[in-house]
């Protein structure tokens, strides 16, 4: 398949994928007799899992190391595994951040009425009479 449908069937622009292939986050796509890329399934399997890893957090610069680990083979399963505990642990430290975020939010729903909008009512009222003081 053309580089177009690849983009259209995975969600990464033309750009990207060619920018993929040149820093070695994807294999070079053979191309056909007229010199045109021609993507099969097996990469676009790759680009998928490409772009899980990209919207885990993990860094291009981790994920090419990653691919090209795994283009060595089985020798660097090991090594392969611990980027990805890494890059678990990171994901779990930003859960943890976003469910206090999450618990800070529904407390200040909760509790809207009776706490927040008076709260910042008195605030914005504040911020009002030190303007009008200017």
């Amino acid at each position: 398949m053309t580089i177009k449908e690849a983009s259209e069937r995975t969600g990464v622009s033309v750009d990207n994928l060619r920018y993929y292939e040149r820093i070695g986050l994807i294999p070079e796509v053979p191309r056909n007799s007229s010199g045109i890329r021609d993507y099969d399934d097996l990469t676009l399997c790759l680009i998928d899992f490409i772009v899980k890893l990209k919207q885990s957090g993990m860094k291009l610069d981790s994920i090419r190391e990653y691919m090209q680990l795994a283009m060595q083979g089985e020798e660097t399963r090991n090594i392969r595994k611990e980027i990805l505990i890494e890059t678990k642990h990171e994901l779990e430290a930003k859960l943890t951040e976003f469910r206090e975020c999450l618990d800070v939010i529904n407390h200040k729903i909760e509790n809207y009425e009776e706490k927040c909008d008076s709260y910042i009512a008195e605030i914005m009222r504040k911020w009002k009479e030190t303007r009008e003081q200017e």
